[in-house]
């Protein structure tokens, strides 16, 4: 038993050795003990040969690769609880080393060269004045994530940390950054730049996701060009802070501005495609967008236009100096954004559509006041079910509503 505050004398190993509080703060090996959740099949129950809910590791490899697992498992591994497996999760893992392998083999597309081993030989390769908005935003995304990996790690937050690194490469640098980075890539102004970017950003997502996906970002690190002779178990992927210096000390200034137009532009584009979904246009290139803004939102909109249109699949993206009657309308942050329902469709085809979609409504509509007007359903019924026949009644009369727009619009 160890007795606080007392001290005794004798042989430190010996285990009937009392020692002070002082001796024993000096020996303690380590202050934090993580404990791993227990991973229990889709129903929550412990995995068993009994039960035969417990698939074999050697097999998920074989299916989706060591990486994949290891991500997939990761992912799903909150701090503090069980894990539920899940093979989606897998499989997503398996997915997400693709598109890093798949991104990387475009990266050495451009330039078969490939990359140099530091931080500071890609910045040498950086022309401040030919940083766009885009160079700019995917810059100041690679610094905020890098300190949120930071500080997610050493809060042992490890899936959180690792969807943090997803968000950045999936949706920060493949499907915007590169997207809009092709036709610089192709030989356009800037090319140099534009690679040293993704040079940058390259390395130190492959450096965040050393620990969880050790094998293809080994390979990756060789193949790219970053090894310099040495392995990535050795690098230190750094904080945001820390590189934010190293860009300062090459004289790159970032414009917190490009970070915030990036975000609002990417939302719109995602309110866009939404609204094509929604009239089942997703996949039509020919539909046509007009806006209603302000000098200064146009200017936004004019600059971003090209990247715009690529990304939400459309043909135009026209100013007008006001609102065009029933078109599908959106309310962003560069103004009121309406889709010309009668481009690049059939008119007959879709008015059918339309009438047929507003029949169903009607009738729907019809039966839900009927219910409220009924005075055994109002007066029986708990409140909460009412309010949402209530609900159900606006939702349904608004797509009425909007179907109405749509038909006099094609008219």
């Amino acid at each position: 038993m160890i007795m606080a505050g007392l001290e005794f004398k004798g042989d430190p190993l010996d285990p009937k050795t009392v020692l002070s509080d002082e001796e024993i703060r000096k020996r303690i090996p380590f202050r934090d003990v993580y404990f791993t959740g227990i991973i229990r099949d889709g129903k929550g129950r412990k995995m068993s040969k009994s039960l035969g809910n417990s698939p074999d590791p050697l097999d998920l490899i074989e299916k989706y690769g060591a990486d994949g697992l290891r991500h997939g498992i990761m992912s799903i591994a909150p701090k503090g609880q069980d894990i539920r497996f899940s093979e989606e999760r897998i499989e997503q893992g398996r997915n997400f080393c693709n598109k890093l392998w798949n991104v990387s083999r475009f990266r050495l597309m451009a330039d078969e060269a490939g990359a140099q081993a530091s931080i500071e030989d890609i910045l040498q390769r950086i022309d401040p004045n030919q940083l766009n908005q885009d160079d700019q935003a995917i810059l100041q995304r690679l610094i905020q994530t890098l300190d949120e990996v930071d500080r997610l790690y050493r809060e042992y937050e490890f899936n959180s940390a690792l969807q943090s690194i997803y968000r950045f490469f999936w949706t920060d640098l493949c499907d915007w950054y590169v997207e809009n980075s092709k036709p610089r890539m192709r030989g356009g102004e800037g090319k140099e730049t534009c690679l040293a970017v993704q040079d940058i950003c390259l390395r130190q997502i492959l450096l965040l996701l050393h620990p969880v996906a050790p094998f293809i970002t080994e390979e990756l690190w060789s193949v790219l060009g970053f090894s310099g002779g040495k392995s990535i178990q050795w690098i230190n992927p750094g904080t945001g802070e820390e590189l934010a210096t190293q860009m300062q000390a090459r004289g790159i200034e970032l414009n917190d501005r490009a970070l915030k137009e990036m975000l609002a532009i990417r939302e719109l584009v995602t309110s866009m495609r939404a609204l094509k979904a929604d009239r089942n246009l997703a996949s039509n290139n020919r539909v046509e967008f007009f806006f209603l803004a302000d000098d200064e939102k146009a200017e936004v909109l004019a600059r971003h236009k090209s990247s715009v249109l690529s990304s939400v699949g459309a043909a135009a993206l026209n100013r007008v100096i006001e609102a065009p009657a029933g078109m599908p309308t959106l309310v962003t942050a560069y103004g009121s954004v309406y889709m010309d329902l009668a481009s690049g469709i059939d008119v007959d085809a879709e008015k059918a559509r339309l009438n047929k979609e507003l029949e169903s409504l009607s009738k729907i509509i019809a039966s839900i006041e009927n219910k409220l007007g009924n005075a055994a359903f109002t007066e029986k019924a708990p409140l909460q079910v009412v309010e949402g026949a209530r609900r159900q009644l606006a939702e349904n009369q608004q797509k009425k509503q909007e179907t109405e727009d749509a038909l006099q619009a094609l008219s």
